[in-house]
């Protein structure tokens, strides 16, 4: 379904890692697009937070009086924060992707390449993760952590989740920075090496494109997209279509 022709107006409910790249885009856009973000820590549990907070802004626009052709979905599937959604009286549009990484990469093949080539031993880095999120090697106080948990836990639990959280980057062997050319920031550049050479990783900056993004804020919605429209709701398939509307 392309509906590119058509002048629209959208309402996107956006997960902040997307910030600079979504400004651009929806600056750019045929179509008139109001950009809602929604906050970062519903990445916690997402489909303890995520997926009540999306149903409720759906909810949200759908009941408000001013006009809206399509509530579009800046997620992937999101550790299935976003199955369950439902469209009421509105249509959804979300890309057919697992999560973020395989949207800035701009398709999952590029994704599972990289994925294979690393034997999953890849921590994805980008502008919206490194501004947006405490990641790993920057931005983590362990002393302030470690108080907290002692709080909350005791001291010996404190100590093992500590350490917990410390062992799982061991599975890594590499720290990998997604950049858009039109938005390449050495500065992004940088960091991300800087968090490679602390925890002994291989870097590498790979070039992400803007093609899922673009044709979500556009109205070109293909095969790569799923449509839900009004009493459907967003379903896990299982196989290569990823999702489907049921």
């Amino acid at each position: 379904m392309i509906c590119g022709g058509t002048f629209m107006k959208l309402k996107l409910l956006g997960c902040q890692v997307f910030l600079r790249e979504m400004y651009m885009l929806c600056a750019r856009s045929v179509h008139s697009v109001q950009i809602q973000w929604m906050p970062t820590e519903l990445h916690t549990n997402p489909q303890v937070s995520l997926r009540p907070a999306l149903q409720a802004e759906i909810d949200k626009i759908e009941e408000s009086d001013e006009p809206c052709d399509a509530i579009l979905l800046g997620y992937g599937l999101c550790s299935m924060g976003t199955i369950g959604l439902k469209a009421r009286s509105i249509p959804l549009v979300i890309p057919r992707a697992h999560d973020c990484i395989s949207i800035l990469l701009g398709s999952r093949k590029t994704y599972q390449e990289i994925f294979d080539a690393y034997h999953g031993g890849v921590y994805w880095y980008s502008p919206g993760w490194i501004e947006q999120f405490k990641t790993p090697g920057r931005g983590y106080d362990e002393q302030a952590k470690y108080m907290e948990y002692v709080e909350k836990f005791g001291e010996d639990n404190a100590e093992y989740l500590i350490e917990l959280e410390k062992s799982w980057m061991q599975h890594y062997s590499c720290a990998a920075l997604i950049q858009w050319p039109e938005l390449a920031d050495p500065r992004f550049e940088e960091i991300t090496r800087d968090i490679a050479i602390k925890q002994e990783l291989e870097y590498r900056c790979i070039t992400g494109t803007d093609t899922i993004l673009k044709k979500l804020v556009n109205g070109e919605w293909d095969e790569s997209f799923l449509i839900v429209q009004p009493g459907q709701k967003i379903t896990y398939s299982g196989d290569d279509e990823l999702i489907v509307a049921k």
